[in-house]
Protein backbone atom coordinates (compact mmCIF):
# COMPACT_ATOMS: atom_id res chain seq x y z
CA UNK A 1 0.00 0.00 0.00
CA UNK A 2 1.42 3.16 -0.95
CA UNK A 3 1.85 5.86 1.42
CA UNK A 4 -0.36 8.47 0.35
CA UNK A 5 -3.14 5.36 1.20
CA UNK A 6 -2.13 4.71 4.64
CA UNK A 7 -1.89 8.42 5.49
CA UNK A 8 -5.50 8.64 4.13
CA UNK A 9 -6.53 6.00 5.75
CA UNK A 10 -5.25 7.17 9.08
CA UNK A 11 -7.16 10.19 8.93
CA UNK A 12 -10.10 8.81 7.96
CA UNK A 13 -10.00 6.62 11.02
CA UNK A 14 -8.44 9.29 13.44
CA UNK A 15 -11.24 11.59 12.34
CA UNK A 16 -14.14 9.13 12.45
CA UNK A 17 -13.51 7.97 15.85
CA UNK A 18 -13.64 11.74 16.87
CA UNK A 19 -16.73 12.55 15.13
CA UNK A 20 -18.56 9.92 16.93
CA UNK A 21 -17.55 10.83 20.16
CA UNK A 22 -18.22 14.16 19.52
CA UNK A 23 -22.12 13.02 19.34
CA UNK A 24 -24.18 14.09 22.33
CA UNK A 25 -21.64 16.79 23.31
CA UNK A 26 -22.18 20.92 22.12
CA UNK A 27 -18.65 21.77 22.94
CA UNK A 28 -16.93 18.73 20.51
CA UNK A 29 -19.50 20.02 17.75
CA UNK A 30 -19.14 23.41 18.23
CA UNK A 31 -15.32 22.79 17.47
CA UNK A 32 -15.88 21.36 15.03
CA UNK A 33 -17.97 23.47 12.63
CA UNK A 34 -16.11 25.48 13.47
CA UNK A 35 -13.31 24.13 11.86
CA UNK A 36 -14.98 23.85 9.29
CA UNK A 37 -16.28 27.56 9.09
CA UNK A 38 -12.20 28.33 9.03
CA UNK A 39 -12.62 25.86 5.99
CA UNK A 40 -15.06 27.82 3.98
CA UNK A 41 -13.34 31.01 4.82
CA UNK A 42 -9.48 29.97 4.63
CA UNK A 43 -7.07 29.17 1.97
CA UNK A 44 -9.45 27.64 -1.10
CA UNK A 45 -11.44 31.21 -0.94
CA UNK A 46 -8.45 33.39 -0.94
CA UNK A 47 -7.57 31.56 -3.38
CA UNK A 48 -10.68 31.80 -5.30
CA UNK A 49 -10.54 35.93 -4.79
CA UNK A 50 -6.92 36.45 -6.56
CA UNK A 51 -7.99 34.56 -9.74
CA UNK A 52 -9.43 37.57 -11.18
CA UNK A 53 -7.04 39.73 -13.27
CA UNK A 54 -7.25 41.63 -16.46
CA UNK A 55 -6.11 38.58 -18.28
CA UNK A 56 -8.38 35.85 -16.36
CA UNK A 57 -10.56 34.16 -18.77
CA UNK A 58 -14.60 35.50 -18.16
CA UNK A 59 -15.72 31.87 -17.38
CA UNK A 60 -13.01 31.61 -14.65
CA UNK A 61 -14.47 35.17 -13.09
CA UNK A 62 -18.14 33.68 -13.47
CA UNK A 63 -16.83 29.93 -11.83
CA UNK A 64 -14.92 31.93 -9.35
CA UNK A 65 -17.87 34.41 -8.12
CA UNK A 66 -20.48 31.04 -8.26
CA UNK A 67 -18.36 29.68 -6.01
CA UNK A 68 -17.50 32.26 -3.27
CA UNK A 69 -20.95 32.85 -2.83
CA UNK A 70 -21.34 29.13 -2.19
CA UNK A 71 -18.85 29.15 0.36
CA UNK A 72 -20.27 32.30 1.84
CA UNK A 73 -23.85 30.72 2.05
CA UNK A 74 -22.30 27.80 3.92
CA UNK A 75 -20.38 29.95 6.43
CA UNK A 76 -23.78 31.60 6.75
CA UNK A 77 -25.34 28.22 7.41
CA UNK A 78 -22.52 26.79 9.83
CA UNK A 79 -22.57 30.75 11.72
CA UNK A 80 -26.54 29.69 12.43
CA UNK A 81 -25.85 26.28 13.54
CA UNK A 82 -22.77 27.71 16.09
CA UNK A 83 -25.03 30.10 17.41
CA UNK A 84 -28.11 27.50 17.82
CA UNK A 85 -25.17 25.54 20.19
CA UNK A 86 -24.62 28.73 21.81
CA UNK A 87 -20.75 28.78 20.58
CA UNK A 88 -18.99 31.83 19.42
CA UNK A 89 -18.12 32.35 15.68
CA UNK A 90 -15.30 34.64 15.73
CA UNK A 91 -12.68 31.81 16.28
CA UNK A 92 -9.61 32.35 14.89
CA UNK A 93 -7.76 29.61 13.25
CA UNK A 94 -4.64 27.75 14.97
CA UNK A 95 -1.32 28.12 14.25
CA UNK A 96 -0.96 24.73 12.77
CA UNK A 97 -4.00 25.63 10.13
CA UNK A 98 -1.80 28.72 9.27
CA UNK A 99 1.21 26.86 9.00
CA UNK A 100 -0.11 24.14 6.16
CA UNK A 101 -1.31 27.67 4.29
CA UNK A 102 2.00 29.37 4.67
CA UNK A 103 3.99 26.01 3.00
CA UNK A 104 1.00 25.68 0.21
CA UNK A 105 2.34 29.28 -0.78
CA UNK A 106 5.87 28.90 -0.35
CA UNK A 107 5.62 26.00 -2.22
CA UNK A 108 3.48 27.19 -5.11
CA UNK A 109 5.23 30.40 -5.66
CA UNK A 110 7.80 29.54 -8.19
CA UNK A 111 4.61 27.94 -10.38
CA UNK A 112 2.93 31.40 -10.38
CA UNK A 113 4.65 32.35 -13.66
CA UNK A 114 4.98 28.64 -15.22
CA UNK A 115 1.89 28.59 -17.28
CA UNK A 116 0.95 30.50 -19.87
CA UNK A 117 -2.36 31.34 -18.52
CA UNK A 118 -0.71 32.82 -15.15
CA UNK A 119 -1.27 32.30 -11.67
CA UNK A 120 -4.53 31.32 -12.48
CA UNK A 121 -3.58 28.13 -13.13
CA UNK A 122 -1.66 27.88 -9.34
CA UNK A 123 -4.75 29.32 -7.91
CA UNK A 124 -7.47 26.99 -9.50
CA UNK A 125 -5.09 23.63 -8.78
CA UNK A 126 -4.94 25.01 -4.75
CA UNK A 127 -8.84 25.34 -5.16
CA UNK A 128 -9.07 22.27 -6.28
CA UNK A 129 -6.77 20.40 -3.73
CA UNK A 130 -8.93 21.84 -0.58
CA UNK A 131 -12.15 21.49 -2.06
CA UNK A 132 -11.19 17.58 -2.48
CA UNK A 133 -10.04 17.61 1.03
CA UNK A 134 -13.66 19.20 1.86
CA UNK A 135 -15.07 16.49 0.20
CA UNK A 136 -13.54 14.18 1.96
CA UNK A 137 -13.96 15.96 5.29
CA UNK A 138 -17.92 17.15 4.90
CA UNK A 139 -18.77 13.45 3.78
CA UNK A 140 -16.86 11.50 6.66
CA UNK A 141 -18.75 13.99 8.89
CA UNK A 142 -22.33 13.07 6.89
CA UNK A 143 -22.03 9.34 6.84
CA UNK A 144 -21.44 9.34 10.83
CA UNK A 145 -24.41 11.73 11.29
CA UNK A 146 -26.31 10.07 8.66
CA UNK A 147 -25.71 6.91 10.61
CA UNK A 148 -26.03 7.51 14.30
CA UNK A 149 -28.08 11.19 14.07
CA UNK A 150 -30.02 11.68 11.05
CA UNK A 151 -32.10 14.22 12.73
CA UNK A 152 -30.01 16.32 13.83
CA UNK A 153 -29.84 19.70 12.37
CA UNK A 154 -26.20 19.84 11.56
CA UNK A 155 -27.36 16.71 9.02
CA UNK A 156 -29.52 18.84 6.57
CA UNK A 157 -26.55 21.50 7.11
CA UNK A 158 -23.54 19.31 6.28
CA UNK A 159 -25.76 17.55 3.27
CA UNK A 160 -26.14 20.85 1.47
CA UNK A 161 -23.02 21.61 1.84
CA UNK A 162 -21.25 18.87 0.66
CA UNK A 163 -23.33 18.57 -2.41
CA UNK A 164 -21.74 21.84 -3.12
CA UNK A 165 -18.54 21.09 -2.28
CA UNK A 166 -18.36 17.89 -4.81
CA UNK A 167 -19.45 20.28 -7.76
CA UNK A 168 -16.55 22.86 -6.84
CA UNK A 169 -13.93 20.17 -7.01
CA UNK A 170 -14.88 18.80 -10.26
CA UNK A 171 -15.11 22.35 -11.55
CA UNK A 172 -11.95 23.31 -10.30
CA UNK A 173 -10.29 20.51 -11.76
CA UNK A 174 -11.93 21.02 -14.56
CA UNK A 175 -10.59 24.46 -14.98
CA UNK A 176 -7.01 23.62 -14.27
CA UNK A 177 -7.25 21.18 -17.02
CA UNK A 178 -9.13 23.79 -19.41
CA UNK A 179 -6.06 26.65 -18.89
CA UNK A 180 -3.62 24.24 -19.33
CA UNK A 181 -1.60 23.64 -22.57
CA UNK A 182 -0.82 19.89 -23.96
CA UNK A 183 3.49 20.63 -23.48
CA UNK A 184 2.87 22.01 -19.93
CA UNK A 185 0.99 18.76 -18.49
CA UNK A 186 3.77 17.69 -16.68
CA UNK A 187 4.53 20.78 -15.05
CA UNK A 188 1.66 21.02 -14.00
CA UNK A 189 1.43 17.69 -12.63
CA UNK A 190 4.27 18.51 -11.02
CA UNK A 191 2.03 21.05 -9.13
CA UNK A 192 -0.09 19.06 -8.26
CA UNK A 193 1.77 16.54 -6.13
CA UNK A 194 3.69 19.46 -4.47
CA UNK A 195 0.40 20.70 -3.19
CA UNK A 196 -1.16 17.21 -2.01
CA UNK A 197 1.64 16.56 -0.44
CA UNK A 198 1.15 19.20 1.66
CA UNK A 199 -1.77 18.25 1.68
CA UNK A 200 -1.06 14.73 2.96
CA UNK A 201 1.72 15.91 5.12
CA UNK A 202 -0.02 17.88 7.39
CA UNK A 203 -3.46 15.75 7.36
CA UNK A 204 -2.39 13.26 10.32
CA UNK A 205 -0.91 15.65 12.27
CA UNK A 206 -4.25 17.88 12.16
CA UNK A 207 -6.34 15.12 12.82
CA UNK A 208 -4.64 13.92 16.15
CA UNK A 209 -4.79 17.10 17.40
CA UNK A 210 -8.36 17.32 16.34
CA UNK A 211 -9.05 13.74 18.16
CA UNK A 212 -7.46 14.93 21.49
CA UNK A 213 -9.47 18.15 21.22
CA UNK A 214 -12.99 16.44 20.68
CA UNK A 215 -11.96 13.77 23.46
CA UNK A 216 -10.91 16.47 25.96
CA UNK A 217 -14.40 18.59 24.82
CA UNK A 218 -16.75 15.55 25.14
CA UNK A 219 -15.34 14.39 28.41
CA UNK A 220 -15.89 17.78 29.71
CA UNK A 221 -19.49 17.33 28.79
CA UNK A 222 -20.15 14.63 29.89
CA UNK A 223 -19.08 15.49 33.11
CA UNK A 224 -20.17 19.21 33.44
CA UNK A 225 -23.80 17.71 31.57
CA UNK A 226 -23.17 19.15 28.61
CA UNK A 227 -23.78 23.13 28.97
CA UNK A 228 -21.18 25.57 26.88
Amino acid sequence: MLIRDLQRRAVDEIKRHALVMSLGSPRAQAHILTEYLWSEEGAETAALHRTSTSTTPAWVDKLAANQLADEQRHASLLRDRLVALGARTDRQPPGLMKAKLWWVERVTAPYMNAFEAGPVVVLMAIAAQLEGTGVRMFGRHLAVLEEMAADDPTTATLREILGDEKRHAKSCAAAVDRLVREEERPKLEELREKIARIDRAFGVTISVVFWCVIASYATRDRLRGGAL
